[in-house]
């Protein structure tokens, strides 16, 4: 399995705008920097996690996203349900079945190992928050790299 870098910049983008203050917004165009991203492709990123009521969007030229669900209710799970849809992990294709002429009735045994690895993949990513992340960072991180984010941030975030 190969996952898009789109989870781990949507996963960023939510921690940014997690820090900001209450009615303040982040624009695109600052977003899209950050995360070294074009605006296009950020917008498109940016319009998943608003279809999945994660963020909103606030049109005009003071504009920009802001978080508008509550961070501990934010799942890992539910970020990369947004960007990369909920098509299971692994797809049998009777190879399986085909070379070692398993009974008919009987599903794929790789599919079952490969369910019950991606169940736990989800448990995992299903107990994991942005609100945790956020206070992973704000144990480990450096107190420079969070003041650094915070002011940037700052002049960034629009009121």
């Amino acid at each position: 399995m190969k996952m898009t870098t789109g989870v781990e910049q949507a996963v960023y983008a939510l921690l940014l705008l997690n820090r900001l203050p209450k009615n303040a917004v982040l624009s695109g165009e600052s977003l899209s920097q950050q995360l070294q991203v074009s605006p296009t492709y950020l917008q498109k990123l940016m319009r998943k996690l608003v279809q999945a009521g994660l963020v909103s969007s606030v049109p005009g030229v003071k504009g920009g996203f802001r978080l508008i669900a509550d961070p501990a209710n934010i799942h890992i799970y539910d970020v990369f349900v947004a960007v990369e849809g909920v098509e299971a992990l692994y797809r049998s294709n009777g190879v399986f079945q085909a070379v070692f002429q398993l009974k008919e009735n009987r599903t794929c045994l790789l599919s079952d190992v490969m369910n019950e690895a991606e169940h736990a993949w989800r448990t995992i990513l299903q107990r994991t928050t942005i609100a945790s992340l956020h206070e992973a960072v704000q144990d480990t991180a450096s107190y420079d790299s969070i003041s650094k984010v915070d002011a940037w941030l700052k002049e960034k975030m629009v009121r």
